[in-house]
């Protein structure tokens, strides 16, 4: 004779209970138990990345110590010592502040490395550079990540900066970058010096400013590139990387700002991508500048301007109230989800609720329910 027994037609809250504690405890561990998973060049971003923080640093107690124009907090939030001021002799053209301040983070280092790695420069390797004092922090990024990267860089700087840039006559970019070699901060000076500017002569700029630059680039014992005019001065650039690169090929070309013989005219600068192009369009190619002149012959130019874009497609902050630490962001690592954990916590959920609820084992352990059933009220006999 087969034996019969009831089946609930009705699941015990207790069940749900129950199931829903272990659905939580296991969402928690999928959450709590993510694996960091470290990007490519993690020690060398980290490394680079220590490195400019140093740097930035060494250059705000210069300028404290040496009582350079103080360090304003309405122009300057963070007290960086790196944002110059409205106007000076030694300013070429209007800048964004907003975004001379994003680039004070030392972890633009860490970007710098991405590139060049994504480039294919390697360990020896040389490069060439093109820097304006418009973004002194973003020189001193690219300088960073050349050092921890063991490359030789050939670089080429303007003397002027666009406001809020490196435009204190006291503390230029060319001040700044001297100041963090003999401090042995960094192993790197520019080779030549321009003094920028509208076709990179400094033309509609004072007198007075064009001698303060020429003075400038002298007093840090540079050579003076001040041609007939702006192709020439083209012209002497591309010579100037070509001679002191010597018998090395250069890997890449790095361009900070918008220095018109760096990247040719408004619409040169407009049709280069920020970051890095590796092959370059006829459009890009038919303006000339010294960008177009290495993207012809082949090698990858990494152009540092639309600093919103670049933070955004990077993960670095466009703003911030304090100076964000070495390391910190999606640049050096990201966390996954551990597939062993969610493929468990899987298991284990759809287990109970067939063990519980499909299988009927769920009222048998919770008994006591059907105590309170009604009376009246039949069960189906199975």
């Amino acid at each position: 004779m087969r034996k019969l027994y009831w089946k609930p037609t009705r699941t015990s809250w207790h069940i749900h209970v129950v199931i829903a504690i272990v659905a939580i405890i296991c969402i928690s561990s999928v959450e709590i138990f993510r694996i960091k998973i470290k990007k490519p060049y993690y020690n060398e971003k980290i490394k680079a990345a220590q490195l400019m923080d140093n740097a930035l640093k060494t250059l705000k107690k210069y300028r404290l110590d040496q009582k350079v124009l103080p360090i304003d907090p309405e122009v300057d939030p963070l007290g960086s010592g790196m944002i110059g001021t409205l106007i000076s002799p030694i300013t070429s053209n209007a800048g964004v502040r907003e975004a001379k301040l994003a680039t004070v983070n030392p972890n633009w280092a860490a970007v710098m490395v991405d590139l060049l790695g994504k480039a294919g420069v390697k360990s020896g390797d040389t490069i060439a550079a093109g820097f304006s004092g418009s973004f002194p922090s973003l020189n001193i990024a690219v300088l960073c990540a050349a050092q921890v990267m063991d490359l030789k860089v050939v670089a080429i700087s303007s003397a002027s900066a666009s406001t809020w840039g490196a435009n204190i006559p006291e503390f230029s970019w060319l001040d700044m970058e001297r100041i963090l070699f003999e401090n042995r901060v960094l192993s790197y000076r520019s080779v030549a010096a321009s003094l920028g500017g509208s076709q990179d002569r400094a033309i509609g700029m004072s007198k007075e400013g064009r001698e303060m630059l020429k003075l400038i680039i002298a007093n840090n014992s540079l050579e003076l590139i001040f041609e007939k005019d702006e192709q020439s001065n083209l012209d002497k650039r591309m010579a100037i990387y070509n001679e002191k690169s010597g018998s090395a090929q250069i890997k890449a070309f790095v361009n900070v700002g918008g220095g018109t013989v760096s990247v040719g005219t408004r619409i040169g600068k407009q049709l280069f991508k920020p970051g890095l192009t590796k092959d370059a369009g006829m459009e890009e190619l038919a303006i000339d500048s010294v960008m177009s002149r290495f993207a012809k012959d082949g090698i990858p130019v990494i152009h540092m301007t639309k600093i919103n874009v670049l933070a955004q497609k990077y993960g670095i902050p466009y703003e911030f109230t304090s100076i964000p630490r070495p390391g910190e962001g999606a640049l050096f690592s990201s966390h996954v989800y551990n597939m062993y954990i969610v493929g468990a916590s899987l298991i284990v959920i759809i287990a109970m609720l067939v063990f519980l609820i499909k299988m009927g084992y769920g009222g048998r352990l919770f008994s006591f329910e059907s105590a309170k059933r009604d009376k009246n009220s039949s069960e189906p006999m199975v």
